[in-house]
């Protein structure tokens, strides 16, 4: 009897994690198949979209609830499924042989752009990341962070600025080892600008962006997208390479809309190290992990690019995302 109860118990059990892995995974399907769901019922399913990146999470769940619901060769194929679940869920941190694709030159363009948290991130983090650099580009960019960037003699090697520098997330800056000329704004909640540049003789287009967060409401958070779209359109002809804060994983319907104007990932680009595909941006909190990437790049067609790399930098809740391109 007590080996028939514990039977029982464990067949509620699956059909319980069967049907709520379930549901969640199905409503992460939906929402990725059909994005313009995501502005639905405010915010809500906006922040639940942020989790389809994870969606192998829920679908390892209902395999497991499948092995304990189910009896004889059916658990056997249950059990198939789940090694099957467990190894897709894993692919993003294999790691894959790199020896095969082109290393960057000392003539492709390096991007550090980083959200500072209203000017409190760390800067000699910041120097050591510049140092490598070509162009920076920062978010949330305070007077405060600026005059603590010049006195530590950034300007020496980045004399050339074009942006904002404004209290709490309203700034946005871009510096340069090379002069800088401001080709447009955009009209999104914060900062977001293109400028043009020249580096060791290619003529390159930069813009960084700082999108709404669903946060400032959904509405909002579409428009944002849509201004930044009508922005980079007319310079994705040029060699144009986009960082920035996006406030939207890669599923979400704004990058899409961003994207939709021509451009493309560099996460699609070359690995620049093994296993480097999957990385997080935010939060940078001791409490929690790393949990979604809402820090881009992004390129037009005339552009190719390796993978970014991300860096903890104290004082600020995202990662400071490190871009490298090359012109094609």
């Amino acid at each position: 009897m007590r080996r028939s109860g514990g039977r029982r118990l464990l067949r509620v059990v699956g059909v319980l994690l069967t049907l709520g892995n379930g549901l969640v995974a199905a409503t992460l399907v939906a929402l990725d198949a059909v994005p313009t769901l995501q502005p639905s019922l405010r915010q809500t399913l906006i922040f639940l979209a942020s989790a389809i990146p994870y969606l192998p999470v829920p679908l390892v769940g209902v395999t497991l609830g499948l092995v304990l619901w189910l009896e004889g060769r059916r658990r056997l194929l249950g059990v198939g499924l789940l090694v099957v679940a467990v190894v897709v869920a894993s692919l993003p941190w294999w790691e894959v042989p790199t020896a095969s694709t082109p290393r960057p030159t000392s003539s492709a363009l390096r991007v550090v752009s980083l959200n500072t948290e209203f000017g409190q991130a760390d800067v000699a983090a910041v120097l050591r990341l510049a140092q490598s650099a070509d162009v920076l580009a920062f978010q949330e960019n305070t007077p405060e962070f600026v005059h603590a960037l010049e006195g530590k003699g950034l300007a020496r090697d980045f004399p050339y600025r074009q942006g904002t520098a404004l209290d709490e997330s309203y700034g946005t800056m871009i510096w340069s080892r090379t002069p800088l000329s401001v080709a447009d704004f955009g009209t999104t909640e914060y900062t977001s600008l293109v400028a043009r540049t020249a580096v060791r003789g290619t003529s390159w287009t930069v813009a960084t962006l700082h999108a709404a967060s669903p946060k400032d409401g959904s509405r909002v958070w579409e428009r944002d997208a849509a201004s930044a779209s009508e922005l980079l359109r007319p310079y994705v002809g040029e060699r144009l390479v986009v960082v920035g804060d996006f406030n939207a994983v890669d599923e979400h319907l704004t990058m899409r809309t961003i994207r939709g104007v021509g451009l493309v990932d560099s996460m699609t680009g070359w690995p620049l190290a093994a296993g480097d595909g999957f990385q997080n941006s935010w939060p940078n909190d001791p409490g929690l992990p790393f949990l979604i990437r809402i820090d881009h790049a992004l390129h037009s067609a005339s552009v190719d690019a390796w993978r970014p790399s991300y860096t903890t930098v104290a004082g600020t809740d995202h990662r400071a995302l490190t871009a490298t391109f090359a012109p094609r």
